[in-house]
Order: C-alpha cells, then sequence, then structure tokens
C-alpha cells in the first residue's frame, strides 16, 4: 500500500481541509563525526562556529502554541494571491506567511465521491 502523499499547507486551495503530518524546519548543518558540516557545497565548519542552532524549534514551539501540530485538522479560509493564508485550526484563526505554510505538510481531505454533485469530476 502506497503512502498517502502528503502537500505543503500553501499548495491547498481556499475551502481546502487537511490534516497536518509534520512541520519540517530548517536543515542547515550535517554532523560528520567530530566536523559540522553546513548543507551547501563544500563548506566546513569547526565546532566552535554553529549558527542557526534552533533549526526551526522556536518555530514549532509558537505554532503548536497557536494550536497547529501533527495531527491538528486544519481548514484554508483564504489562500489567493500574495501575502499570508488565513487558515482554521479548531475556534482560532491564523494568518501564515507563505514561507512557514510551506513547511507545515498536510494530508488533504479526499472529497466523498458519493456526496451530490462531485460525482461528475473526475
Amino acid at each position: 500500500m502506497a503512502a498517502e502523499p502528503s502537500l505543503p499547507l500553501a499548495f491547498l486551495s481556499s475551502g481546502e481541509t487537511g490534516v497536518v503530518i509534520e512541520i519540517r524546519t530548517p536543515r542547515h548543518h550535517r554532523k560528520d563525526d567530530d566536523t559540522v558540516r553546513h548543507a551547501g557545497p563544500g563548506k566546513g565548519y569547526s565546532r566552535g562556529h554553529l549558527y542557526h542552532t534552533d533549526r526551526g524549534h522556536r518555530m514549532i514551539h509558537r505554532l503548536g502554541h497557536m494550536g497547529l501540530h501533527a495531527g491538528s485538522r486544519v481548514k484554508v479560509i483564504r489562500n489567493d494571491g500574495p501575502g499570508p493564508l488565513l487558515i482554521a485550526v479548531g475556534d482560532s484563526r491564523i494568518a501564515l506567511g507563505r514561507g512557514i505554510a510551506s513547511r507545515v505538510m498536510v494530508l488533504p481531505d479526499r472529497p466523498d465521491p458519493l456526496e451530490p454533485g462531485l460525482s461528475d469530476r473526475e
């Protein structure tokens, strides 16, 4: 059985719903033995030169306080053109920038094929 495809929250259209699967964090460093290497090509740093050590933990913590975490059901209220997305999480409405919304991976709900008005769509 194939795994369900997840999409970034920023790809859902207005009115679509889904369940948050994961929140991806930036990956700036890769640790090899005693050295820390930048994820980019050929840049190596010693242990004393660490930056971006947070790696998105604050972002995950902050989104969690707003109710957006793995397993949360979300509904996109507005996603039209540039600017932030407006989403509903529980009883709250949250505006997310596109950069953050692109890191929130969502399993979109599929429409029910037996629902009236949807049978002619394939």
